[in-house]
C-alpha cells in the first residue's frame, strides 16, 4: 500500500472538523513546498483561510462574550 493511501485512509476516518483542519494544513504544506525555490512567504488567500476555519476565532462569535467590553474599556492609544 502507497504512504498516500495509508494517510487518505486515517483522514476519511477522521471526523469532518479534523478531516477540515487537516485540509487546510495540506494546502499549508503544499504552497510551502511549491514556494520553497521561490518565496518563504504564505499566499494570503490560504492564511484567510486558516484563520476563518481554523477556529482561533470562534470566541468572537460566542454570545457570551457579547457586551463585555466596550469602547470605553481599556487604555487610549
Amino acid at each position: 500500500m502507497l504512504y498516500q493511501e495509508r494517510v487518505a485512509q486515517k483522514v476519511q476516518a477522521l471526523p469532518t472538523p479534523l478531516a477540515r483542519l487537516v485540509d487546510l494544513f495540506i494546502d499549508f504544506l503544499l504552497l510551502r513546498y511549491r514556494q520553497s525555490a521561490v518565496d518563504n512567504d504564505l499566499n494570503t488567500a490560504v492564511l484567510t483561510r486558516i484563520a476563518a476555519t481554523g477556529g482561533a476565532f470562534d470566541w468572537l462569535d460566542n454570545s457570551a462574550e457579547e457586551g463585555i467590553y466596550s469602547d470605553a474599556d481599556g487604555e487610549p492609544v
